[in-house]
C-alpha cells in the first residue's frame, strides 16, 4: 500500500469509527420532526418518545455521555429556551436541567454556543471542541450536532456530548496502524488525536496543516480530509531529524 493510499485509508477508518454517532443524531432529528404537529402548538408532550430513544442510544454508544434536542427560540411550548437532554450519571441516565433565566449570573445561553450557531447557519455536521464544559458537566468534551429542519423551519439541533478521552482512545487505535506520525486536527486547529507525543490532544496548532517539503519546518508530508463531514484533517508528519521536531508549533 502506498503512503498516499495509507493516509486516505486512515481517514476513511476515522470517519467510519464516528459515523454511527451522526447516524444516531439523524434518527433523533427525525424523531423530533415526526413529533411536530402540523397545525397545533409544539409542546413538550409531543417529545415524550425522546427519552426512550436517547437512553437506548447512550447504552449503545460508550463514547457519548449526553445526548438530546436543543430547541430554537419559541419552538417548543412557546419558550425562549428549551432543552430535552439526558446524560450519564454513574450507572444511570438522568435528564439534565439547566438555568435559562437571563437575569441569573449562571444562565446557560446555548444560543451563543458555537456548536449551536454553526448548525443554525446551515453546517450539516458540527464537531466542536475539545473544550471543558464548565456550564454542563465540567468534563473535557467534544460536542457533535446537526441541524433539525422541518419544512424549511429551523427547529433547533440534535446533539451529543462525547468524552474526549474515549474519542481519542478509539481514534488512536486506528492511527497506530501507521508507522508514521499522524495527527487529526479540527477546523479550530485543535488536536483531536495523534499516534505520537509530538501533538497533544486539545492543543491548538498555529495554522491548519499544510503539505510541503521536508525542508519546511511547518509542513507535513501529506494532508487529507477526514470524510466525516465535520472539516477535520488528517496529517502525516515528516520524520523527525534527531531530536529536532518538525511539527507545527502549538499554543494553548
Amino acid at each position: 500500500m502506498s503512503p498516499d493510499s495509507t493516509a486516505h485509508s486512515l481517514a476513511a477508518s476515522v470517519s467510519a469509527a464516528l459515523e454511527p454517532i451522526y447516524q444516531r443524531l439523524e434518527r433523533l432529528a427525525a424523531e423530533v420532526m415526526g413529533a411536530r404537529p402540523r397545525r397545533a402548538a409544539f409542546t413538550e408532550a409531543h417529545l415524550s418518545g425522546l427519552q426512550r430513544l436517547i437512553v437506548e442510544f447512550l447504552g449503545e454508544e460508550p463514547v457519548a455521555w449526553g445526548m438530546g434536542f436543543i430547541a430554537a427560540p419559541w419552538v417548543v411550548d412557546a419558550r425562549e429556551r428549551y432543552l430535552a437532554w439526558w446524560q450519564r450519571e454513574g450507572e444511570r441516565v438522568a435528564r439534565l436541567r439547566l438555568n435559562f433565566d437571563p437575569a441569573s449570573i449562571d444562565v446557560y445561553d446555548y444560543l451563543q454556543m458555537d456548536w449551536y450557531q454553526l448548525a443554525q447557519r446551515g453546517q450539516a455536521r458540527v464537531a466542536y471542541g475539545p473544550y471543558v464544559d464548565y456550564s454542563g458537566s465540567d468534563m473535557y468534551t467534544l460536542t457533535a450536532t446537526i441541524p433539525v429542519v422541518a419544512d424549511g423551519d429551523f427547529l433547533g439541533v440534535a446533539g451529543a456530548d462525547l468524552a474526549v478521552g474515549e474519542v481519542e482512545h478509539r481514534l488512536v487505535g486506528i492511527l497506530r496502524q501507521s508507522p508514521e506520525d499522524v495527527v487529526i486536527v479540527s477546523t479550530e486547529r485543535r488536536v483531536i488525536a495523534a499516534n505520537t507525543p509530538r501533538w497533544v490532544v486539545g492543543s491548538r496548532l498555529s495554522t491548519l496543516p499544510v503539505a510541503g517539503p521536508r525542508t519546511d519546518p511547518s509542513a507535513f508530508r501529506e494532508v487529507v480530509e477526514v470524510p466525516l463531514g465535520v472539516g477535520w484533517t488528517l496529517a502525516v508528519g515528516w520524520p523527525l531529524a534527531g531530536t529536532e521536531g518538525t511539527s507545527l508549533p502549538s499554543s494553548y
